[in-house]
């Protein structure tokens, strides 16, 4: 079964470099790559080739990009894991890194790439896109777009009236705490992978169209954060229509282009032709070095190539977290992972994608991976990678 699935994957691959995509149907081939790309025979891949692979949305960059000071050095720093004590520089091949950037106080200190990746390497986000989203909220606040955090679902979405979110707000969805009756696995039979399926690999459906069947509420609102991927691509769609823009136009003209990202990034297209729009919550493709002026927007208090992007109030208020407490050492936020006992927070993603900013240190990290999914060794290397995040932190090269 590996095997076919292994074969069949990469002959979509090398189908895709000579034919053009088909925006009618997804081909068998195609349709089982997609399937499949957790696997890991081809993840190391998978994370790299969403271009190839979707229909996609362009977010254009400007022409005069934030330069990043460099001051380049070796990992010279160890930390204790699992009762052992690492050498940092054997962090990346223990963890399935792809790419791993450092900057202190706005500078590059440590940059490097594995697996054949390179700086021009789009990696995919997976579910850091959901930060971006908090972004773009921000920014629509801001601007005067939506009103506040507050604004009632269905003001931008009257399809979900009868549904489990009529009455509720935008930051319900931002918090997830929205109490709603769902399952978001898409790896197991349910509803999170009949959503995932028919909008991510057939093309069928927009993602967002599946809160229409959500009907009941497991438990109050406001309450208890349970994650649920439905309710960030809900910030974006009720940003998009709050805007009159699409999402990735609005990326770039208040975010890509005036905070001086080096290259385009792009959006995979979630639904059928003319009705498929951005799928915001885990298909967002960038380079790495973007990422990281991303993190540093955050860590600048919403400047960026000395222009004002966000707000300082919001980026605090969106790295604050919600009611509940943390778990396992995180918290979340407005789609933000924050770190206990820390002033940290994180855009996090399957795969072990990581934008990690700490504040206190003047840091930021992007670990850009493909670390095994649902696997002993997996669950290890996403460990070790919080030990290294810490330790990079109070790093003083």
């Amino acid at each position: 079964m590996k095997l076919r699935v292994r074969t069949a994957a990469l002959t979509a691959l090398c189908i895709f470099l000579w034919l053009p995509v088909s925006h009618a149907q997804v081909s068998p081939s195609v349709r089982e790559y997609r399937l499949n790309m957790f696997d890991p025979e081809v993840s190391v891949l998978a994370n790299r080739t969403f271009e190839l692979m979707f229909d996609i949305a362009r977010v254009e960059a400007g022409k005069q990009p934030w330069a990043l000071p460099r001051n380049p050095r070796g990992l010279d720093f160890s930390y204790a894991f699992d009762g052992e004590q690492l050498d940092a520089q054997g962090f990346a091949e223990r963890t399935f890194t792809d790419a791993l950037v450092i900057l202190k106080h706005g500078r590059i200190v440590h940059e490097s790439y594995l697996n054949r990746a390179t700086p021009e390497t789009h990696f995919n986000s997976y579910s850091m896109g959901k930060s971006i989203n908090s972004i773009l909220a921000g920014i629509a606040i801001a601007d005067g777009s939506l009103p506040s955090v507050d604004a009632p679902i269905l003001d931008y979405m009257p399809e979900l009236k009868g549904t489990a979110y009529d009455g509720l707000t935008l930051k319900n969805l931002l918090q997830m705490r929205t109490g709603v009756a769902w399952d978001d696995n898409f790896f197991a039979p349910g509803p999170g992978r009949d959503a995932h399926v028919g909008a991510f690999v057939d093309n069928e459906i927009r993602y967002v169209s599946a809160a229409e069947k959500i009907l009941e509420r497991a438990e109050p609102p406001g309450q208890t954060f349970t994650y649920n991927s439905i309710e960030a691509a809900l910030v974006g769609e009720i940003v998009s229509r709050a805007t009159g823009m699409s999402v990735s136009e609005y990326l770039s003209e208040r975010v890509w282009k005036p905070a001086g990202m080096e290259q385009y990034s792009f959006y995979v297209i979630d639904g059928p032709p003319g009705v498929g729009k951005e799928f915001t919550v885990g298909a967002f493709d960038a380079v790495a070095r973007d990422y990281a002026r991303l993190g540093q927007l955050m860590l600048n208090r919403g400047m960026a190539n000395g222009r004002r992007i966000l707000t300082p109030d919001w980026v605090e208020e969106s790295t604050t977290p919600g009611p509940g407490g943390s778990r396992d050492g995180l918290g979340y936020a407005y789609l933000w992972w924050t770190i206990a006992d820390s002033e940290a927070y994180t855009m996090l993603g399957g795969e072990g994608q990581f934008v990690y900013v700490d504040p206190a240190s003047e840091t930021v990290i992007v670990k850009l991976s493909h670390i095994p999914v649902g696997s002993p060794e997996g669950t290890r290397a996403t460990n070790e990678t919080f030990a290294f995040l810490a330790a990079a932190s109070a790093w003083d090269p």
